[in-house]
């Protein structure tokens, strides 16, 4: 389809650089639109933000990560760029007070709770409340362990927020191989937020900070200023295409990043209230070598050397995620706390190294002043007090199942939602969500345009 060319004007503005909007802007493009993207970073990627140091042999990933599941539409943009998808290992370890002891069968032990939830339940509740059932008996404690470290882990989510019905559909990979499997960009993330970015061109205008979209039904006014708060010309489109994260729409003027809508779109709040940003704090610590396979605390308590280790799932609220980069070989370990532990800790900064060695440590043995020795870099990102993300990713609250949807129904044909809070095929606090969320923004947008 070919967009209809309003003579002199932008057909549609897009708000946000990351996946979400970079994948809009480029589908609106290809179909002829003029169009343009406001990004107030002087960065694009927006959740994705990878480093390049030039002392190490892989990046350093702060942001988006992990190429989860299927992921067609990362998969089709790396493939496109020539990018390398590499699988990551599936070699994981539970710690215990004195092992490292193998932990097989994860996927399936998480399937044995996650298949009980109930994606139709009236009244719905939380997680937490589904995990005070006790679903399977004394005979799946340690599974139900797993599954509420999984929740608060890779969802990013307070379980004691996060809606049941959401987690039922697509909240785990269930028994689909293809779904469980997890690669990463052997070149790092910004590979395929780069490509989207390729053919926009000037089209893209960084350190514009949206602060108003006036708006009524064929027409847009977006009121930028720069991130120092000097004001800047109002871009004027046909519509809008919104792609800040659940974080930024749910802030109040004058918080930096809020936006105020003129009029308020009906119904685009009450969706927003059912949804949260979840918390994730995580620490990148880059050593001499890569200790677990060499120390002698480590082979004693995992019953010899890792050197196929991939993840270890520990104990403590603290970091108690860790995984490696094999099977590339590098002495890099990320440590990973999501939930309420990790707001609480985003804070502490420059203390955030020493909290992860002592996690570190406790998980897998060597002293932290043993460790510390042998560190040679450590990275983090405080997503949570960034002001254009704040937070991490997205989750459904109790009563918030449908949230997607509805975020993702045009508002009189000129005011458009994408990003991965509003993926409709169960894919939300991904990548791939958030490419698929930004074409079908652009699709409606065509429609529209007629």
């Amino acid at each position: 389809m070919r967009a209809r060319r309003l003579a002199g004007s932008l057909e549609a503005v897009v708000v946000g650089a990351g996946a979400a909007g970079l994948s809009a802007a480029r589908a609106l493009a290809a179909a002829g639109a003029r169009v343009r993207v406001l990004e107030a970073r002087e960065r694009i990627g927006g959740r994705v933000l990878t480093l390049h140091p030039p002392d190490a042999r892989l990046p350093i990933e702060l942001g988006a990560e992990f190429v989860h599941g299927a992921a067609e539409q990362v998969v089709r943009v790396a493939r496109e760029a020539g990018l390398v998808l590499l699988e990551v290992g599936s070699h994981r370890r539970e710690a215990t007070a004195n092992a490292l002891r193998p932990l097989e069968g994860f996927w399936e032990r998480l399937d044995r709770v996650m298949r009980r939830l109930d994606a139709e339940r009236e009244p719905e509740r939380s997680f937490a409340e589904f995990l005070a059932m006790q679903p399977g008996g004394p005979r799946l404690a340690r599974e139900r362990a797993l599954a509420r470290q999984f929740v608060t882990g890779f969802h990013a989510a307070d379980v004691r927020r996060i809606g049941e019905r959401a987690l039922a559909d697509g909240g785990s990979p269930g028994d689909d191989p293809q779904e469980q499997r997890m690669r990463r960009v052997l070149a790092g993330y910004d590979g395929v937020t780069r490509a989207l970015a390729t053919d926009l061109g000037d089209a893209i205008r960084l350190g514009h900070v949206v602060r108003r979209i006036s708006w009524a039904p064929g027409g847009v006014r977006v009121a930028c200023t720069s991130p120092s708060g000097a004001p800047l010309d109002p871009v004027r489109a046909r519509c809008v295409i919104v792609t800040l994260p659940v974080g930024v729409l749910q802030a109040a003027p004058p918080r930096t990043g809020a936006v105020v809508f003129d009029p308020e779109p009906s119904g685009v709040r009450a969706a927003l209230a059912t949804l949260a940003s979840g918390s994730v704090t995580r620490v990148t610590l880059r050593f001499d070598e890569p200790f677990w396979e060499d120390d002698a605390t480590v082979a004693r308590r995992a019953g010899g050397p890792l050197p196929q280790l991939s993840f270890v799932h520990g104990r403590g609220d603290e970091f108690p995620i860790w995984w490696t980069t094999h099977p590339a070989h590098e002495p890099l370990l990320v440590g990973w706390t999501g939930g309420p532990t990790a707001a609480r800790l985003s804070p502490l900064r420059d203390a955030l190294t020493e909290r992860a060695l002592a996690a570190l440590s406790r998980n897998f043995g060597p002293s932290a002043a043993r460790l510390r020795r042998r560190l040679r870099g450590a990275w983090h990102h405080d997503w949570e007090h960034d002001p254009f993300a704040r937070g991490a990713y997205s989750y459904a609250l109790v009563g918030g199942h449908d949230a997607a949807r509805r975020l993702a129904r045009p508002v009189r044909g000129t005011l458009f939602f994408a990003g991965e809070a509003t993926d409709t095929a169960g894919s939300t606090g991904t990548v791939h969500g958030a490419i698929a969320s930004g074409e079908r923004a652009a699709k409606q947008v065509l429609g529209a345009l007629g």
